[in-house]
């Protein structure tokens, strides 16, 4: 193995100061003739060298690293925002560490103690279902935190930390206004978890905007799901004995297991019943680019959660700590609707 080159090196070779080789390698003023410069970087490429980030945070007081804790890393919204939030965060020049809790609290306060000790200079949360469940003891637990945290997806609602997360109710509300304008006026819902709030935002929006629009109560069919295929799939028969003519499933990943059973008992889509799904997820993996679905905005989202950590950042380089704690921020980003082949008008 060959030796890691070091600053001593690149000064020898280029005959300067090893004072001089730092402030050009890091971009601090400095009264050295361009052509100086030019000699000190290139030498520096020559010999392959790589910054130590452990001795430059000694002194910066800052890793250069980031963490993001995801629920269930294999769940294509998480991944897709995972690769978001890692291209944002590169572009200026941090190291995203990922983890995945699988939705256990236990195994997220375990590694939550495990970044601690990496020295991450931020964090993205998604949290556990047990902790949107029972939030005190992450609370307690992010509070002692000694760098900033940012909820993002689940628990946009609480006030005690900054939340970057997307309008679900508005996403209801889009869902609705599209069937309504299609003609459909005997709906079903496929909700997620009644214990998420994020789920409960969504079905609310849907079912308010139907309201507003006279469409009655008793004409719509609600079914709780879990976001995954198979209760999709399980409701299916239920919304065709129910002939519901239109159908807004809270993810896509129900949305595809609704449209498989309804495949079965050769349902047509959209000429019989039209569908719309959330996350705008399945045409991105290629299991139904024709779903129409509400679009989060990732890319906003991601956006978003670094424009605020960044200003975290920036705080504690000032001493402010708890700025974070003390006046939390509370963002939302408007989703958009992605209408596609699986709705029709009925009129």
């Amino acid at each position: 193995m060959s030796k890691r080159a070091t600053l001593r090196d690149i000064a020898k070779a280029s005959g300067v100061s090893v004072t001089t080789v730092s402030l050009v390698l890091n971009n601090h003023p400095l009264r050295v003739s361009p052509q100086k410069r030019e000699l000190i970087t290139r030498k520096a490429q020559e010999l392959h060298y790589v910054p130590n980030q452990m001795a430059r945070s000694l002194v910066t007081n800052q890793s250069m690293l980031l963490a993001l804790l995801v629920p269930d890393i294999e769940n294509p919204f998480f991944a897709s925002f995972a690769k978001k939030i890692e291209d944002v965060c590169a572009a200026d020049g941090y190291s995203l560490i990922i983890a995945n809790s699988n939705d256990s609290k236990q195994t997220e306060l375990n590694l939550l103690s495990q970044l601690e000790s990496r020295g991450i200079d931020g964090l993205f949360l998604i949290p556990s279902m047990q902790s949107v469940e029972s939030p005190k003891t992450l609370r307690r637990r992010i509070e002692h935190l000694n760098f900033p945290v940012i909820l993002t997806d689940r628990l946009q609602e609480v006030n005690w930390c900054d939340t970057v997360g997307s309008n679900g109710y508005m996403g209801g509300e889009l869902a609705a206004k599209a069937l309504i304008d299609n003609g459909h006026t005997r709906l079903a819902c496929i909700s997620g978890d009644s214990t998420a709030v994020s789920a409960n935002a969504r079905k609310n929006g849907f079912m308010d905007s139907l309201k507003k629009a006279g469409v009655k109560k008793a004409s719509v069919l609600s079914c709780e799901g879990d976001y995954r295929l198979d209760s999709g799939y399980q409701a299916a028969d239920s919304i065709v004995d129910w002939k519901a003519t239109g159908v807004f499933c809270c993810n896509d990943f129900m949305a595809l297991g609704l449209l498989k059973r309804l495949e079965e008992l050769d349902v047509r889509v959209p000429k019989d019943c039209s569908v719309i799904g959330y996350d705008n997820i399945a045409g991105r993996i290629g299991l139904n680019s024709d779903l129409a679905t509400i679009d989060q905005n990732i890319p906003a989202l991601a956006d978003t959660c670094w424009r605020l950590m960044g200003q975290r950042i920036a705080a504690y380089k000032d001493d402010q700590h708890r700025t974070w704690l003390d006046s939390p921020v509370h963002e939302l980003i408007d989703p958009t609707l992605a209408m596609r082949k699986t709705v029709a008008d009925i009129r």
